[in-house]
């Protein structure tokens, strides 16, 4: 219907990005002490939030979680 004038009063626009391996970041950079960070979920930010959650909360606990291999920044 191009007779119909159109006029845009919203847009909404998101960008995603994702990591080579499509998995997030979880856990510690090597140079920041006491920081945890939780990157890169891309359409699955429900489920990999709620692992990053564990993760964290394990670490943070002292101890040595299995998914924190996984999701850590020195992976290959």
């Amino acid at each position: 219907m191009p007779h119909i004038p159109f006029v845009l009063d919203f847009a909404w626009g998101g960008v995603f990005s994702s990591t080579k391996d499509g998995l997030p970041y979880i856990g510690q950079a090597s140079s920041k002490k006491n920081i945890f960070f939780s990157l890169g979920y891309g359409g699955n930010g429900i489920i990999f939030s709620l692992i990053a959650a564990e993760t964290i909360l394990a670490m943070i606990s002292g101890q040595q979680p299995k998914a924190g291999e996984l999701f850590s920044f020195n992976r290959t």
